[in-house]
């Protein structure tokens, strides 16, 4: 397996910047999931709420998670 490299800061504000988008999108399916009862829209927010969340992940470590660290991050 090869070691991955650190990001650059350029790399690290572009996954800060995804991070927000999905949180934010995520925040905004949620909302209108949960008023108009759909349960659906509430589970696709629901990933793209821990969508963000990796990418947060990948903004803090600056580094890019393999998959071992995507499935369980507890482990690594």
């Amino acid at each position: 397996m090869t070691i991955r490299g650190n990001l650059s800061g350029v790399n690290r504000a572009v996954a800060f910047a995804l991070a927000i988008v999905w949180l934010g999108g995520g925040a905004a399916g949620l909302v209108v999931g949960l008023g108009h009862a759909q349960v659906v829209m509430v589970i696709v927010a629901m990933g793209a709420i821990v969508y963000g969340c990796l990418w947060l992940r990948v903004a803090a470590r600056s580094r890019l998670l393999t998959w071992r660290e995507l499935i369980a991050p507890w482990r690594t």
